[in-house]
């Protein structure tokens, strides 16, 4: 599928840096998950579903619901930034990260000034958000360094992939009248959903190995 920049941004559940993951419970603060010896509080939670909706263009949702999908996300997020440090894995450059935000900046507001405007209304800093995109590109190098294969990508797949999505390659491409001409796109597509599959089955594996405790009376 070709992916836009609003795709990329939600790809997978891993849209908002995880913050403050601390092994200290602050009283004000409360625990609302435990990985291990670490945790999730509620203020990382509001802060994941603050920065999603920023992203988004929707409004927060603080409802139950919501609360656990923002925990899920971040259990997640914690236990790619284990892999990533056990690896000693760099973080992503801060170059792109500006190039990022400029694209942002470009395709959703039409000045700065309601740019600062829409952040000041999501209870948003700028710090904040260019950590959960600088996140959000450590996490994607990661799937791609980590899951990435270099198996060979067959002629049939890529003309089976050309015929399934030919409306979407040509919209992209208008030049792209056959697989061929879109061989590259196209190969680097596969080759992303190859890596999200194998992502997928580690992320579910080391969510069945980690020890993880909710506090449920904090995620209501």
């Amino acid at each position: 599928m070709i992916k836009t920049i609003a795709q990329t941004l939600v790809v997978a559940l891993l849209v908002a840096a995880p913050g403050s993951l601390d092994a200290r419970a602050e009283i004000v603060d409360r625990v609302s998950v435990v990985v291990g010896s670490r945790v999730i509080k509620q203020s990382d939670i509001d802060r994941d579903i603050r920065v999603v909706s920023f992203l988004n263009q929707t409004p927060p949702d603080f409802s139950a619901r919501s609360r656990k999908e923002a925990a899920s996300r971040l259990i997640d997020q914690f236990l790619i930034r284990q892999d990533i440090q056990a690896a000693r894995a760099a973080p992503a450059a801060l170059g792109g990260v500006e190039q990022l935000l400029i694209q942002i900046k470009k395709e959703r507001f039409a000045s700065e000034t309601l740019y600062h405007q829409a952040l000041a209304k999501y209870g948003l800093s700028e710090e904040e958000l260019r950590s959960a995109l600088l996140w959000q590109l450590t996490v994607l190098r990661f799937i791609d360094q980590r899951f990435g294969s270099s198996t060979p990508i067959s002629e049939q797949e890529i003309q089976e992939y050309f015929n399934s999505h030919r409306a979407a390659l040509t919209k992209a491409h208008p030049a792209g009248r056959s697989a061929t001409d879109v061989r590259p796109e196209i190969e680097a597509e596969i080759s992303g959903e190859r890596a999200n599959q194998q992502f997928e089955v580690w992320i579910d594996q080391t969510r069945k190995d980690a020890r993880i405790e909710y506090r449920e009376e904090s995620l209501r």
